[in-house]
C-alpha cells in the first residue's frame, strides 16, 4: 500500500540533497576568493567556513538515514538561513548606523541568492514552517529599509534604488509564494490522493479486497531492511468440493467469508494477501517461532470453530515457514508451501512447521493431491 508521508520523503530527500550541496559549493568558492583577495571584514574570516562546516555535516547526518531524518535536516538548514543572513545584514547595517563604513558601497551582493534560497525552502518545508522564512525575510529586510530610509546618500544612488525595491516589492513576492503554496499543495495532494486510489485499486484482490500479489510486494517493499518476517500460507480444505456442490457463486462468498475472518485473528504488524484460487499468504513482521506457533493455531481455531454461511463447516489447513530477513521472502514461501503439503496429506485442518525433515524424498511418498 503506497503511503502519501513516504511518497513526499523520496520527492524531498533528492532535492534537499541538491540543496546542500549547491551551498557546501558555494561556501567553498567564498573561501577561495577570500585565501587569495584580502577582505577588510571579520565576517569573511569565519562565516563561509562555518557555512561549509555545518552543511558538510548535515550532509553526512542526512545520508546515513534519509528517509527519517530528510524533515530534520530541512529545518535546521532553514535555521541556519537565518542566523547567517540576518548576523550578515545586521553586521553591516549596524557598523553604517556608526558610521564606520558605506552600506551602499560594503554590502554583499547576496540578496537575490538569499530570496532565491528562501523560495525554494518555502516549496520544500511543511507550511506550518513559514513563520520560519517570513521571519528571516523579515530580519534582513527591515534593517536594510530603516537603513536607506534614514541615509538619504544610501538611497540616492543606482545601488541603493536597487536594493530599496529588492527588499520592498520583493518582500510581496515572498507573501505571495505563501497562498500560491497552499494552491499547489491543495492540487498536488488531489493528485496524489487520485494516483493513491488507483494503485490502492490495483493493489487489492476485487473480491476479498486484502492484497493481492503486487500488492503484497510494494507492502514488503515498505518494511526496513533489517526487518525479520515468518510466512503462513493458508489454504481451505476441500474447496473444489464446495464449488461443485453449491456453486461459483456460493463458492465466492465462503472466500470472501475466510478473507473476513483472516482479518480479525492477528492484530501486530503483518499482511494479509489472496495468493490464489482459495489459498491465502499472511506475513508476520518481527516474530518468534514460538509466537508463530501460537498464532497459527489462533488462525487455524478462528477459521475452523463456527460454521459458514450457507455450507456449514470448513477447515483449513496451514503451512508455515521459518522466521528469516526479509531478503528470504522467495525461500520462505517455498518452505510454506511444502509444509502446507504435508498439512494438506497428513489429514488436513492442522498446521505444519517448517523444518529440514521436510525432504523431497518425503514427498514423493505422499499423495500427490492437495485437494
Amino acid at each position: 500500500m503506497i503511503n502519501d508521508k513516504h511518497h513526499k520523503i523520496n520527492i524531498l530527500i533528492p532535492a534537499t540533497y541538491r540543496l546542500l550541496i549547491v551551498t557546501i559549493i558555494s561556501s567553498l568558492i567564498f573561501i577561495t576568493l577570500f585565501t587569495h583577495i584580502s577582505t577588510p571584514f571579520e565576517l569573511h574570516a569565519f562565516q563561509p567556513i562555518s557555512i561549509f562546516l555545518t552543511n558538510s555535516f548535515l550532509l553526512i547526518y542526512l545520508r546515513f538515514d534519509p528517509k527519517k531524518r530528510v524533515n530534520q535536516v530541512i529545518k535546521i538548514y532553514g535555521y541556519i538561513l537565518l542566523i547567517v543572513s540576518v548576523l550578515n545584514t545586521l553586521y553591516y547595517t549596524t557598523r553604517a548606523w556608526q558610521g564606520e563604513m558605506s552600506f551602499i558601497e560594503n554590502f554583499p551582493p547576496i540578496s537575490g541568492m538569499t530570496i532565491l534560497t528562501m523560495t525554494l525552502i518555502m516549496l520544500m518545508i511543511p507550511e506550518k514552517l513559514n513563520k520560519l522564512i517570513i521571519l528571516t525575510w523579515t530580519l534582513n529586510a527591515l534593517p536594510v529599509l530603516l537603513l536607506l530610509a534614514t541615509h538619504p546618500e544610501e538611497l540616492q544612488t543606482p545601488r541603493g534604488y536597487d536594493l530599496l525595491f529588492l527588499f520592498g516589492p520583493a518582500s510581496l513576492l515572498v507573501l505571495l509564494i505563501i497562498p500560491y503554496q497552499r494552491s499547489l499543495k491543495s492540487h498536488m495532494d488531489k493528485i496524489h490522493f487520485d494516483l493513491k486510489n488507483s494503485r490502492e485499486e490495483a493493489d487489492r484482490d476485487f473480491l476479498t479486497d486484502v492484497f493481492n500479489r503486487r500488492g503484497l510486494n510494494s507492502w514488503l517493499n515498505e518494511l526496513e531492511d533489517n526487518s525479520q518476517i515468518s510466512i503462513m500460507l493458508i489454504d481451505i480444505d476441500h474447496f473444489k468440493s464446495i464449488n461443485d456442490k453449491f456453486g461459483h457463486d456460493i463458492g465466492d462468498h465462503v472466500l470472501i467469508e475466510f478473507a473476513s475472518r483472516l482479518r480479525t485473528v492477528y492484530h501486530g504488524t503483518h499482511a494479509l494477501a489472496r495468493w490464489g484460487g482459495e489459498e491465502f499468504i499472511v506475513v508476520i513482521v518481527n516474530s518468534t517461532r514460538d509466537k508463530i506457533q501460537i498464532v497459527s493455531e489462533m488462525f487455524r481455531t478462528a477459521l475452523s470453530q463456527l460454521p459458514y454461511k450457507e455450507v456449514g463447516k470448513i477447515t483449513a489447513s496451514i503451512g508455515v515457514s521459518q522466521v528469516n530477513s526479509i531478503d528470504g521472502f522467495s525461500t520462505m514461501v517455498k518452505e510454506a508451501d511444502t509444509a502446507l503439503y504435508i498439512a494438506k496429506n497428513h489429514g488436513r485442518d492442522q498446521v505444519v512447521m517448517y523444518t529440514g525433515s521436510l525432504t523431497k524424498d518425503l514427498l514423493s511418498d505422499l499423495a500427490p493431491e492437495k485437494n
